[in-house]
């Protein structure tokens, strides 16, 4: 989720021209610090990670091209290890340090990419929940393709596989967990690529 700062440029004799240009690309870009903070038919949302994005309605990223898909930039996610596997997965800082978290712009991208999420639980029997969300087939927004996601426990074995959440929605959970390491894994069919959501959350 690389992040981009839009500055408006002084308009002063084209006050009635927008300052963001109409060809940024489909990845998630950051909200100005002042108005307007977003292009227009754009809103200033939270990715769930304390930082503000813009988002369209029908994608995750402003003034993406009607044609073609085009992957969200989630390379802060994905890093050097790329988060294929348990041992270059993100460390999140669920159930460590907070309940819950999300993030939004995260891509399955190219075919076959699996994205991999350390949660490291410290109360025993605790629940985990990972939740994938994705929109239908919309232009550079989705392939339309589902985006399932695992439970894994410390040696990379699933002990949770996803089921359906909702028509764009896949949700797996795992019960009564011990003290350890544990991973949500994200992944698609072996051809498939999709633009994604996914909620992580622990309850004791």
């Amino acid at each position: 989720m690389r992040s981009f700062i839009f500055f408006a440029a002084s308009l002063a004799s084209l006050s009635a021209c927008s300052p963001y240009s109409p060809d940024l690309g489909g990845s998630p870009y950051r909200c100005a610090a002042e108005e307007p903070r977003c292009p227009e038919d754009f809103t200033c949302q939270g990715d769930g990670t304390g930082v503000e994005i813009c988002v369209g309605a029908n994608g995750p990223g402003p003034d993406a091209a009607p044609s073609g898909f085009m992957c969200a930039d989630d390379s802060v996610l994905e890093g050097a290890g790329k988060n294929e596997t348990i041992n270059t997965a993100y460390a999140t800082p669920v159930a460590s340090q907070r309940k819950d978290i999300s993030f939004a712009g995260v891509a399955i991208c190219p075919e076959g990419d699996r994205d991999t999420f350390l949660v490291n639980i410290v109360a025993a029997n605790s629940d985990l929940e990972a939740t994938t969300s994705w929109l239908a087939a919309s232009g550079t927004a989705s392939t339309g393709q589902p985006i399932s996601v695992n439970i894994l426990n410390s040696g990379g074995t699933s002990i949770a596989n996803s089921t359906s959440a909702g028509e764009l929605s896949q949700k797996a959970f795992a019960a009564n967990l011990p003290i350890g390491q544990f991973y949500v894994q994200v992944y698609a069919a072996a051809t498939a690529k999709n633009n994604y959501r996914v909620e992580i959350k622990v309850t004791e």
